[in-house]
């Protein structure tokens, strides 16, 4: 699978892949009372294969506690405490392998000139230390990571 790819139509472990890496825009999509289609049919077709990062647990969480629409935040939390539950067993926690990749990723981008958002670069190395396709519509940033990736917005 090219570094940048659209959404593959098989099942995953028909192309060799076993595990994902979901990012927040992808989960912040699912939130949403009406989610888009392709996203919401790609998480339902893959979650038993969906991981989630610990880095975006808090970039997920710190983003309801920020919400001023008391009714909407209690939604939420009860929602991503599902979410959060259901991949207790898959939530990837960043390590020293991840560490590394970090290292290369921030480096790399650096000496082109061409950094990113902090978390943006520490999610993608996880998925990179992990060996999993990162899941996102942030093809712009994540794409020149070196992360294999996979938007479900494209199907």
């Amino acid at each position: 699978m090219a570094p940048n790819s659209t959404c593959p139509s098989e099942p995953l472990t028909l192309i060799g892949i076993s595990s994902v890496l979901i990012d927040t825009n992808v989960w912040s999509e699912l939130s949403k009372p009406r989610p888009d289609q392709s996203v919401n049919d790609f998480i339902s077709h893959h979650f038993e294969d969906a991981w989630l990062s610990a880095l975006v647990l808090g970039e997920v969480r710190y983003g309801i506690a920020r919400l001023t629409d008391a009714a909407r935040r209690e939604r939420l939390v009860i929602w991503f405490d599902d979410l959060t539950f259901r991949l207790e067993e898959r939530t990837l926690n960043f390590d020293a392998s991840a560490a590394q990749a970090y290292a290369h990723v921030k480096a790399r981008l650096a000496a082109a000139g061409t950094l990113i958002a902090e978390l943006d670069m520490l999610i993608a190395a996880q998925a990179i230390a992990a060996d999993m396709p990162l899941v996102t519509r942030n093809l712009s940033d994540m794409g020149r990571t070196g992360a294999t990736i996979i938007n479900p917005w494209q199907p």
